[in-house]
């Protein structure tokens, strides 16, 4: 008799169970609006699955959710990619995302997104975002990290590639370890380059921010380390002149670039050439193989630069704070000392003074925020600039990407490291 109660008992708890089960399962799917919610609701394209096998994609990837890839992803014309806030892309080889719809990567300071590798945390581990014929990309509080791998030529690939005449806005990332450009730019395209930071990217070549064929836009604010080649490039082309490429370069500090390309193409810490026209101001250039440097086909005319900070702390690199030979000189505003090696150390809260140009990882003890005391303190130019778009933070006071006014979209955000 116990027996049956006790198996009556547990047909009871499996019917009752049933029953739960159905009326959670009819809770779900009920278009009542009695029904509470039991969480965020997801967009109408969100991407669930979280293994991706490649092919055409396109919809959400959802906040706080970690992907994986396993082949090249194409957005298609016409169709939007978007990655929510805090979401993690793994990538499991040498796999690229092949834009020509639209990319919305939309992180935040407090949810960045990161975009890696789940190989060896070393360069060229993936293929980057070939945008070449993309309608729209937005890029905020994203890390793009060990990208560049080689295409099918055995050739490295920039991070981010762009050939069309679209916006462009990439604000707050970070570029770590690619292997080629981190940003290249080539096109009639408008473009937002803020607050960015970029250590250790380009092989033997490779431009943090490679701008050609009729660029305009701004490029401030950003922190740039230890490129093959330029920090900053702005050019038009070697042979057309029209259409221009047309930039305001402002308050950015650019360190120990154009090393790894070498003598035979020296990279600078900022480059205007090849009838390209730029306004150059409030730069902390520091270490660069050359620093600045406005050569002799630039748009010299229409190019202005002054308020821009020289620090060198090897020989061999005074004669290069503005090239010999080359149109760029000293300008009034300039705190540069021709003669005196390590003269105007700007007091970074922490920097080694020796460049070893084979390092591609930042030294954890590397911060390039200024000391209370810093001579590039309150010695911008700060004057208008005309043109620049709605939204666009203006020159500061001091020189550098780390200021210490930061209202209105002012300085870059990020800490040591990424």
């Amino acid at each position: 008799m116990k027996m049956r109660s006790n198996q009556r008992l547990a047909k009871i708890v499996i019917v009752a169970g049933l029953f739960v089960s159905a009326g959670v399962l009819f809770s779900a799917c009920s278009k009542s609006t009695a029904t509470a919610s039991s969480g965020p609701q997801l967009p109408a394209e969100a991407i669930r699955g979280t293994t991706i096998n490649g092919g055409n994609v396109k919809g959400v990837m959802l906040a706080d959710s970690t992907y994986t890839v396993n082949g090249d992803i194409v957005v298609l014309k016409g169709d939007t990619l978007t990655i929510q806030a805090g979401a993690t892309i793994k990538e499991t080889g040498n796999h690229a995302f092949y834009i020509q719809g639209t990319l919305l990567s939309l992180g935040t300071q407090s949810k960045p997104i990161t975009i890696t590798t789940s190989l060896t945390q070393e360069p060229g581990q993936w293929g980057g975002f070939q945008a070449d014929s993309c309608q729209g990309f937005v890029a905020y509080w994203t890390k793009f990290l060990w990208a560049g791998g080689p295409d099918s030529t055995g050739g490295t690939r920039q991070t981010i590639s762009i050939s069309v005449p679209i916006p462009v806005d990439i604000e707050d990332c970070w570029f770590i370890g690619g292997q080629d450009n981190s940003i290249g730019v080539f096109s009639t395209a408008n473009v937002k380059i803020l607050r960015n930071s970029m250590y250790g990217n380009g092989t033997t070549d490779g431009d943090c921010i490679d701008f050609h064929s009729g660029v305009t836009g701004v490029v401030a604010y950003n922190c740039i380390w230890g490129s093959a080649g330029s920090a900053i490039k702005v050019y038009t082309s070697s042979t057309i002149q029209n259409p221009q490429t047309n930039v305001e370069v402002y308050n950015n500090t650019c360190l120990e670039s154009g090393f790894r390309r070498g003598a035979a193409e020296p990279g600078r810490g900022v480059l205007v050439d090849a009838f390209s026209q730029a306004r150059v101001y409030n730069n902390l250039l520091v270490n660069n193989y050359w620093s600045l440097d406005v050569t002799t086909t630039a748009d010299a005319a229409h190019t202005v630069y002054n308020n821009n900070y020289f620090y060198v702390t090897v020989d061999s690199l005074r004669q290069f704070m503005y090239p010999a030979g080359e149109v760029g000189v000293k300008q009034s505003g300039d705190i540069i000392n021709m003669t005196t090696t390590g003269a105007n150390d700007p007091k970074f809260v922490g920097y080694s003074t020796s460049v070893n140009p084979s390092v591609r990882i930042i030294p954890s003890g590397f911060d390039f925020h200024l000391q209370s005391g810093s001579p590039a303190l309150g010695k911008g130019y700060t004057g208008s600039i005309a043109g620049l778009p709605a939204g666009v933070p203006a020159p500061s006071s001091d020189i550098g990407a780390y200021v210490s006014d930061t209202s209105g979209g002012k300085g870059n955000r990020h800490g040591t490291g990424y």
